[in-house]
């Protein structure tokens, strides 16, 4: 135990340096791709669009294929719009809350929230890129997922999450800006359904 302690606080330090990386960002847009291997079924599941994290308001995930839909999630809310439909749960009454929150804590860097869910396996920094892997602490992650690992330069870039029964899902970020720093009008509007 006495020689774990030291690599343990490293690992500490290393995940608080990215934390603050990207704590610091107001607004982060990106292009994504999301990969979901169902190894039940011998399928991949892809579907891609653009996604805008507001450290104030919560994450808006605008998909643009396979279907158009936008799912907005705050701390407290899952709103999900199609054209013809429009649904909200509390985060808190289902299990895939959970794993959006995860972005969301992710995404702003909130060390305190993430800590509550998860163990850090490993984490290393450097201005340039960093590594975060992680695994449930929670019973209801556990049933879940197995891991998450974490990857990015100023922003996330990759996430990867190891599911239960063997399941993968891969989200790829591209074309990440900090610009423009205030939310459009169409993208306040969604916000405001999950108020």
């Amino acid at each position: 135990m006495i020689f774990l302690a030291p690599t343990a606080k490293a690992q500490s330090v290393q995940m608080k340096q990215v934390f603050e990386q990207l704590g610091s960002t107001p607004i982060v847009r990106a292009q994504f791709e999301q990969q979901k291997k169902l190894i039940s079924l011998n399928k991949t599941y892809v579907s891609k669009g653009v996604v805008l994290f507001s450290k104030s308001q919560g994450v808006l995930w605008q998909i643009q294929s396979p279907v158009k839909a936008d799912l907005v999630v705050t701390p407290h809310k899952l709103v999900q719009k199609t054209l013809r439909t429009s649904s909200q749960i509390e985060i808190n009454k289902t299990q895939y809350g959970s794993v959006a929150t995860m972005f969301l804590q992710l995404m702003s860097g909130n060390e305190v929230a993430l800590n509550k869910n998860f163990h850090v396996v490993s984490a290393s920094y450097s201005p340039t890129q960093w590594n975060v892997s992680l695994t449930p602490k929670s019973s209801l992650f556990k049933k879940l997922f197995v891991r998450v690992d974490a990857q990015g330069q100023r922003y996330v870039d990759r996430i990867l999450i190891e599911e239960q029964a063997s399941n993968l899902t891969i989200i790829n970020f591209s074309q990440q800006t900090s610009q423009p720093q205030t939310l459009t009008a169409a993208e306040n509007a969604l916000f405001q359904l999950a108020k």
